[in-house]
């Protein structure tokens, strides 16, 4: 197959998950940029499938997706009490050699 920099293309090896943007091609090597994710990767041609302009997902439709597929309760996993550090700023403090 025949492509171009700038079509769309997903990877056959990745079960089409992802839809990315050619940015370079390098003989059989394809140099892809994340549509809808901040992704970077590269692929041989022979694994890229032609994706139209309607298969992109809006961004509030991929979030939505997200939302549902990876709802993750971190009770499940871990728990990490939280720190605070409280920096003062106030200036009057900020001056050494004025007594406290």
């Amino acid at each position: 197959m025949f492509f171009n920099v700038g079509d769309y293309v997903s990877r056959n090896s990745y079960d089409n998950d992802t839809v990315f943007q050619i940015i370079r091609i390098e003989g059989d090597m394809v140099y892809l940029k994340g549509v809808n994710i901040r992704l970077y990767a590269d692929s041989k041609i022979d694994d890229l499938k032609l994706e139209g302009k309607d298969e992109v997902i809006d961004d509030k439709d991929l979030l939505d997706r997200m939302d549902k597929d990876f709802s993750l309760d971190r009770n499940e996993y871990f728990y990490l009490p939280g720190k605070i550090l409280h920096i003062d700023a106030d200036i009057k403090l900020s001056n050494h050699s004025q007594t406290l």
